[in-house]
C-alpha cells in the first residue's frame, strides 16, 4: 500500500511529521464536508413521494447522484 500522504509505495503516515499530519487531515475533513454537503443537497432534489408521514426516494436514483459525483 502506498502512503495516504504523499502516495510513494515505500512510505507510511508515521513517516510525515506531525505537523503534515495535522494538515493532511484538516484538508481531508474539509473535502469531506464538502462533499457531504453537495451529495445531500442534490439527494434532497429528488423526486419522491409520502407514505405514512415519511418520504420516500428511489434507491437507484440516490446511487447515480453519489457515483455522478
Amino acid at each position: 500500500m502506498s502512503c495516504e500522504i504523499c502516495g510513494r509505495g515505500a512510505c507510511t503516515r508515521s513517516f510525515h511529521s506531525l505537523e503534515e499530519q495535522e494538515d493532511f487531515d484538516n484538508v481531508g475533513d474539509k473535502i469531506k464536508e464538502r462533499m457531504r454537503n453537495i451529495l445531500c443537497k442534490r439527494i434532497e432534489k429528488i423526486n419522491g413521494e409520502y407514505i405514512a408521514d415519511e418520504y420516500y426516494v428511489k434507491l437507484a436514483d440516490v446511487i447515480d447522484i453519489i457515483e455522478d459525483y
